[in-house]
């Protein structure tokens, strides 16, 4: 019986998170409220407040699943590719295919800046979460040979991070702009420049 309940809790959860990514990539967190969230899911606030704290518990609960998605989306893609060149190719081809295919997460990723630069108490959570972007992509880095040493690889992981959240500004303000295989190169420069000779 126990474990009928965790289920149907964990089902409203995720629901929950599902109608706040909606809402907060359509209207923003300002704009965004708990009854409309709420209404997005097809719940009650109550569902909300038996979850949550509050707005600001599911903004960084549904932030932070975004983010553990796309960790998982890079590694799965990348699980069985051991040459280099092409693991790092297919790290990259997988952050624009997101992009194209999901705009509204670069949406959802500007709203946590926004969030965390209008919020100063705050700004722990989004500077906690971004540096575990950069630390999966600095292993990430490790994996596909490009460096061996960890403190090297953090420091190239904030320059990807850099570019590829740069690509996705421009690619959702202009699609026409720059292209998935520019940003495949631009990586690609940035990782064989930073890397010592071999």
């Amino acid at each position: 019986m126990v474990g009928i309940r965790q289920q149907r809790q964990q089902r409203t959860r995720l629901a929950l998170l599902d109608a706040a990514a909606s809402v907060f990539a359509r209207r923003g967190y300002a704009s965004a409220s708990v009854p409309q969230i709420a209404q997005e899911a097809g719940m009650s606030t109550g569902a909300i407040y038996a979850n949550f704290s509050g707005k600001h518990e599911l903004f960084l609960a549904m932030m932070r699943r975004v983010i553990e998605s796309g960790a998982e989306a890079r590694q799965r893609s990348a699980e069985h590719i051991t040459d280099r060149d092409e693991l790092l190719e297919q790290m990259v081809t997988t952050w624009t295919s997101t992009v194209d295919a999901a705009p509204e997460i670069v949406l959802l990723m500007a709203e946590f800046w926004l969030y965390a630069l209008r919020n100063p108490p705050h700004g722990d959570a989004v500077t906690e979460l971004l540096a575990d972007v950069r630390a999966n992509l600095a292993a990430s880095i490790v994996g596909a040979g490009v460096v061996t040493d960890p403190d090297r690889a953090e420091r190239m992981a904030v320059a990807v991070q850099a570019l590829a959240y740069g690509y996705a500004m421009q690619r959702l303000a202009d699609e026409d702009s720059v292209s998935p295989a520019q940003l495949v190169e631009s990586v690609d420069w940035l990782l064989l420049g930073a890397a010592p000779e071999r």
